[in-house]
């Protein structure tokens, strides 16, 4: 079942429901005041004037505009500046509606985004007045005859008698126009009240609907729904309840009570009146004990065939065939039927008169019938007394004895009459008729001197012929035998167990004797407990002085599970109206009892789906129909606020030429969000639905322009969106080091590395980070790596090798000769030495020769002398070599002596 339209508002009301509306909008609560237009072109349209009821007012906004490419923002305020909505968002967004639960007056602005652009911006004034509180309770108890009052709104609402109320029950008939409506009958009813002005508009319009219904659930039957006049009539519930039964009678007004019993036999002396009956059946729920649950079934009684019987002449004696009688037709007659004469007549009119003759003494029955009724009456048709014949037969002498009832055993034995011939044996026939169904028994006797016939309790009449005599016809009445009274119901329908008391108003001791012949013994007011399927067997015996009979009833019971069932959510929208459902795994709905309870045990519903009128707390308990109660107990749930915006945060940075896209981060609520859409506007502000990014958290993007996460719940519904611009960087500076560094292993001035200005240095000696300061100075020989992340966020890397610059190594010979090239004197040094100067000296320390050289290739000769000085060779013997290397970057200078051998 879908949920209801806002703009029907079928829900129950209650208090408590009316007043949490200030909590959250559109729970399905109140009926919606709207004015809606919609256009190509954003145009906010909405009511201008409000009116306060059940505790707080929905009024619907329209922002008109395209839904499917357009982003609505609303935001309105009270006049003291507080936000009371705030909501960004596309589709579903183009129409809002807002709670109000103060008076006063408000300002609702709308602004449109049509990709990035704002393209439209306008505000309005709302007034809320106070308007009327709804105080119709979604269920109300009907308690026996009691009369349920049913309220409207609070009876102190000023200019009450300005609104207008029109009551409806089910079946849409109206049933009352005031703020107040009383019934005594159970059903769903509707209420629909409002205001109009003088120039015939309606505001402050409510709808509102609640159940009345008693506690329980069981249904009242009549064995029959019409009967005739003479005939009896049972009544039963279809649940084993012992309660009290009332009859009210055709034209009374006042309930004839019955007694209290499981179910009741109504006779033909209590069904005399034609007409409708009403049987009322009243019993208690023990949850409930102060509103005991009624329910009725009516019944007529139709009017039986009615004649009238004149005998117009007598027999002259016992034997004698000449007596007459007439019948006639008081009411119109089907048929009439007199089987002692065969008689059939049809087709009776009222008035018509049928004449009989001919007729010996003796009992005729005369049957009619009409429409299904059968009226028998009995006439009498005795002789003249003295007899006028002559010659009479023989009379016989009769003496008449009977007796009434007796108890036997758990039962009771009928009654009797004693036919006795004094003068011997006699040889006759009789019959023993009652008044409204004519024969009761007959029979023919030969030789016998006495008879005796058993009979029930009654009035009979005693028709005896001997020897072709009709004897005077005798009325006796054999008395009734009174037993125990109790009641039993003829099947109950067991739930696992049921707590069994017979009903009855005498102290009794009762013996139940179980389907598997086990017994308990129990006194009046004790329960069985009743867990077998099967026939049960239940004898009841007066207790002290009683003489009533002992009395013996059986009746059947079958035994099912208890029901099994959950509560679960049916349906719910994404304005927050929610409906539950009972889920019956072994009960179909339509025989089942729903009460559905808020946290005060208080009846909020009865269907097979709920609709929850707040917040809170709620359980269901399902029972059976037409069964004993189930040990069952409630199921709890709770219906908590919906959650209509979730928090949604985008993080990005700027493109970069490497790797030439830029990562979107989207941060929400995990548990609430269950898709995500991504949109795209190019800088021209053409739209793009990006379907390939569909439900991720984190997408790449390498176009410039804006992106837009919007983010939907598991029912489908937009519960936030946010969008944010990417860039590309112009920060495109590459990190200034060179691909060989210098290091030095002693004492130093060599200054740190600068790769220039950026947000994040991370320097990294192998696989090792190593420093994130800015400038960084290597002291390790070998592979370096550096990240630097600019403030766009663009990460550049540069990788660089270092080597020693101050342990190097010079390489010069201790040995020349002179004129030969391959064997003169020459300096080599290692990597970092960047000026180098040669000192010769001889013995006498006199400087022989002197150079120096400021650019040095590693590992290359540099400072070659051929071992002249001024021009000459110099003389033969051993030479001071003095070498002085340098680099000012580093800040280091070295001196290093050595000698030198010249040989020819």
């Amino acid at each position: 079942m879908p949920t209801l339209p806002y703009s029907s508002c079928q829900f129950s009301f209650t208090k408590i429901g009316v007043y949490l509306i200030s909590l959250f909008a559109g729970f399905g609560l109140l009926c919606l005041q709207t004015l809606s237009a919609q256009s190509a072109e954003p145009e906010l349209n909405g009511p201008e004037n409000l009116c306060i009821i059940f505790g707080g007012v929905i009024g619907t906004f329209d922002g008109g505009g395209d839904p499917s490419q357009d982003i609505y923002s609303w935001l309105v305020t009270k006049s003291t500046g507080e936000e009371i909505f705030n909501r960004t968002g596309g589709r579903l967004f183009d129409e809002i509606k807002v709670s109000f639960n103060e008076v006063g007056n408000y300002t609702v602005r709308l602004s449109v985004r049509r990709g990035t652009t704002n393209i439209y911006e306008e505000s309005m004034t709302v007034e809320v007045t106070k308007g009327p509180e709804l105080a119709l309770l979604p269920d109300y108890l009907l308690c026996g005859e009691s009369a349920v009052e049913l309220t409207a709104i609070s009876k102190d609402t000023p200019n009450l008698n300005e609104y207008t109320f029109i009551w409806k029950d089910a079946a849409g008939n109206v049933v009352g126009n005031e703020n107040t409506f009383t019934t005594r009958r159970e059903g769903r009813y509707f209420v629909e009240l409002f205001l109009t002005s003088s120039g015939g508009v309606q505001s402050c319009q409510i709808n509102g609907n609640t159940y009345v219904g008693p506690t329980l659930d069981f249904e009242v039957f009549a064995s029959q729904s019409q009967i005739c006049q003479g005939q009896s009539l049972t009544l039963n519930t279809d649940i084993p309840l012992s309660g009290e039964w009332f009859l009210l009678k055709p034209g009374q007004s006042q309930k004839e009570s019955l007694g209290k019993s499981f179910s009741l036999e109504l006779p033909a002396s209590e069904l005399t009146e034609t007409g409708l009956y009403t049987a009322y059946f009243l019993t208690v729920d023990p949850d409930y004990p102060d509103c005991p649950s009624e329910r009725s079934v009516t019944f007529e009684v139709t009017e039986s065939p009615k004649v009238e019987l004149q005998i117009t002449n007598r027999p002259e004696d016992c034997s004698q065939p000449t007596g007459s009688f007439t019948v006639r037709a008081i009411s119109a007659l089907d048929s009439l039927v007199i089987p002692e004469l065969g008689f059939v007549a049809t087709s009776l009119s009222p008035g018509d008169v049928v004449p009989f003759g001919g007729l010996i003494p003796q009992i005729y029955t005369v049957a009619s019938y009409s429409e299904g009724c059968e009226f028998t009456t009995l006439l009498i048709l005795e002789a003249e007394d003295p007899p006028q014949s002559p010659s009479p037969p023989v009379q016989v002498q009769v003496d008449y004895d009977f007796g009434q009832e007796t108890c036997s055993g758990f039962g009771v034995n009928p009654g009797w009459v004693n036919l006795t011939f004094p003068e011997g044996a006699v040889s006759g026939e009789y019959r023993i008729l009652a008044q409204n169904s004519g024969t009761v028994t007959n029979s023919a006797f030969a030789a016998e001197d006495s008879l005796r016939i058993d009979l029930p309790d009654g009035t009979y009449f005693l028709e005896l012929k001997i020897d072709g005599c009709t004897y005077p016809v005798e009325e006796f009445t054999i008395a009734n035998q009174a037993q125990v009274a109790y009641s039993v119901p003829e099947q109950i329908a067991i739930c696992e167990s049921f707590d069994f008391v017979p009903e009855t108003s005498q102290d009794l001791t009762f013996t139940l004797v179980y389907p598997d012949g086990s017994s308990v013994q129990n006194d009046s007011g004790a329960a069985f407990t009743l867990t077998q399927a099967g026939e049960y067997r239940i004898e009841g015996f007066g207790k002290g002085a009683s003489t009533d009979c002992p009395k013996v009833s059986t009746f059947t019971a079958t035994v099912s599970q208890a029901v099994q069932y959950e509560v679960a959510l049916f349906s719910e929208d994404c304005f927050g109206n929610r409906v539950y459902e009972a889920v019956l795994a072994n009960l179909a709905p339509d025989q089942a009892s729903l009460r559905w309870l808020n946290e005060e045990g208080e009846i909020v519903g009865r269907g097979i789906q709920f609709y929850p009128t707040a917040i809170g707390k709620y359980s269901l308990l399902v029972q059976p129909l037409a069964s004993g109660f189930c040990p069952v107990n409630p199921v709890e749930f709770e219906v908590e606020p919906p959650v209509f915006e979730v928090p949604v945060e985008l993080e990005v940075n700027k493109i970069c030429p490497e790797p030439g896209f830029s990562l979107i981060q989207l941060e929400t609520d995990e548990n609430e969000v269950t898709s995500v859409e991504w949109i795209y506007y190019d800088p021209q502000n053409q739209r793009s639905d990006l379907d390939q990014f569909k439900d991720l958290r984190e997408i790449e993007v390498s176009e410039v322009g804006a992106y837009e996460a919007v983010v939907y719940n598991r029912l489908g519904c937009e519960i936030g969106r946010n969008f944010i611009e990417v860039e590309e960087s112009t920060l495109l500076d590459q990190p200034q080091i060179d691909d060989r560094v210098g290091v030095c292993s002693k004492d130093n001035t060599i200054p740190p590395l600068d790769p220039g200005e950026y947000e994040k240095y991370e320097w990294y000696y192998g696989e090792d980070l190593v420093s994130t300061s800015p400038r960084f100075k290597p002291s390790e020989v070998g592979s370096y790596t550096l990240f630097v992340t600019t403030i766009d966020g663009c990460v550049f890397v540069k990788e660089f090798e270092t080597y020693e610059v101050c342990d190097f190594e010079v390489i010069f010979p201790n040995a020349m000769v002179l004129e030969d090239i391959n064997r003169d004197f020459r300096v080599r040094v290692s990597e970092g030495v960047t000026d180098a100067e040669l000192l010769i000296m001889n013995r006498q320390g006199a400087l022989i020769h002197q150079q120096s050289i400021e650019e040095i290739n590693a590992n290359e000769a540099i400072l070659i002398w051929d071992g002249r000085a001024d021009g000459r060779k110099v003389p033969l013997g051993t030479y001071v070599v003095i070498l002085y290397l340098r680099n000012s970057e580093y800040g280091f200078d070295e001196k290093i002596v050595g000698s030198l051998l010249v040989l020819e």
